[in-house]
C-alpha cells in the first residue's frame, strides 16, 4: 500500500483559490425527521456554493464511506463497491462532479479496504484524489503578487490511536500489514511530516489536512500533541480536520499562530471538542468554504441542515509570509 508519495503535485490557478472542506460525508442513512437524509441536503447546498464561487477543488478530510444500514459494511470493499456510485457519484452533482476531491483516510475508511480508495484514485477515477496515505500538493496562484500555497495531506489514524487500543479487527489488520504497530513507525511518519514542512518554508500559506481534530481537549489523544508541536514550530497557517461531526474553529493565538478548523458534519452530527473558540451545536450539518487571494484567506462555515443555507461564522486569516517573513 502506498504510504507516502515522493511526488509533489503542483497545480496552477489564476488570481484566486477557492475551495470547500467537508468530512464524514459518506453516511447515507436518513437524518432524524428528514425525508431525504442530510447528506443530500449538504450536497445540494455545496453544489450551489461551488457554482456560485466557481470552486476549484474540495478538501475531503475523511470518513468517506460509512455503514449506513444494518446490512451494510464500513468503508468500501474494493474499487467495484457500489458505494462509489451511491454515496459519491450519485450524490454530489454539478460543479461537485467536475472538480477534484483531495482526500485523506478517516477511521471508518480503515475499517475496511483503505487501499481500495488509493487504488480507485490511481486506476479508476483520479478526481477522488488519494494517491497515497500521505502526500504533498502545491498551488501556484498567478496575479499581481504570485502566491504559493502548500498542502500537506496526512493520515492521522496512526497518531490518534495506539495499536493496542484499536478494537476494529480490520483496522488492526491493516495496521499490521503496514507495520504500524510500534512507536518507530509513528516517529518515521512524524519525521516525514517535518521534512515536508521544512521543504515548504518558502510558501506563503502552509495548509495541512487530516482526519482527527486538534481543537481544545481533542489535542490530547495519544500522539496528536506532537503534530501541534510541528505545526507551531514550522509556521503552519491552518489545519483542516473532521472526525467530530460538528463545525468548529479555534482562532490563532500569539503563542500558537495556527488556525484549527473542524468540518465533519456533512452527513452526521455529534458533540465536538471542549475548549473550542467557536462551534455549532449537535444537530447542525454543513461545511466550510474558503477563498485565498494573495495574503488573505476569507472563510465561512455554512449551515446546510436544510437546503436553505446560512452562514453561521465568517472571518479572515493572513498569510504566514506576513507574520513570518521569508
Amino acid at each position: 500500500m502506498p504510504e507516502s508519495s515522493d511526488i509533489i503535485f503542483e497545480e496552477r490557478y489564476n488570481d484566486i483559490l477557492d475551495f470547500l472542506v467537508i468530512g464524514d460525508w459518506g453516511f447515507q442513512g436518513k437524518g432524524v425527521g428528514r425525508k431525504h437524509g442530510n447528506q443530500k441536503n449538504v450536497a445540494f447546498v455545496m453544489k450551489k456554493w461551488a457554482e456560485r464561487y466557481n470552486s476549484q477543488f474540495i478538501i475531503n478530510v475523511g470518513d468517506s464511506f460509512y455503514k449506513s444500514e444494518n446490512d451494510d459494511h464500513q468503508g468500501v470493499d474494493s474499487i467495484y463497491d457500489d458505494k462509489w456510485k451511491t454515496a459519491w457519484l450519485d450524490v454530489y452533482k454539478g460543479r461537485l462532479a467536475e472538480i477534484p476531491w483531495y482526500s485523506v483516510a478517516g477511521n471508518h475508511d480503515w475499517y475496511n479496504n483503505v487501499y481500495a480508495e488509493i487504488e480507485y484514485s490511481l486506476n479508476v477515477n483520479s478526481r477522488f484524489f488519494m494517491p497515497s496515505l500521505f502526500y504533498v500538493r502545491t498551488n501556484i496562484i498567478s496575479g499581481k503578487k504570485p502566491t504559493k500555497v502548500a498542502w500537506i495531506h496526512i493520515d492521522t489514524n496512526l497518531f490518534f490511536y495506539t495499536y493496542d487500543m484499536i478494537q476494529n479487527d480490520q483496522m488492526k489488520n491493516n495496521f499490521n500489514i503496514l507495520g504500524w504497530n510500534n512507536d518507530i513507525e509513528v516517529d518515521n511518519k512524524l519525521r516525514w511530516i517535518e521534512q515536508q514542512l521544512i521543504e515548504q518554508q518558502d510558501a506563503d500559506w502552509i495548509l495541512v489536512a487530516g482526519h482527527h481534530p486538534l481543537i481544545g481537549a481533542c489535542v490530547s489523544f495519544n500522539y496528536m500533541p506532537r503534530l501541534v508541536e510541528l505545526f507551531e514550530r514550522y509556521g503552519v497557517s491552518a489545519y483542516f480536520a473532521g472526525h467530530a461531526h460538528v463545525l468548529e474553529y479555534q482562532t490563532p493565538k500569539p503563542d500558537s499562530p495556527v488556525a484549527y478548523f473542524t468540518s465533519g458534519a456533512a452527513s452526521r452530527t455529534s458533540d465536538g471538542c471542549s475548549g473550542k473558540d467557536w462551534g455549532m451545536p449537535e444537530g447542525t450539518f454543513g461545511f466550510l468554504h474558503a477563498t485565498i487571494i494573495e495574503n488573505e484567506m476569507t472563510f465561512s462555515f455554512v449551515n446546510a441542515t436544510t437546503t436553505k443555507d446560512k452562514i453561521v461564522y465568517q472571518s479572515k486569516l493572513t498569510a504566514r509570509s506576513t507574520w513570518r517573513p521569508k
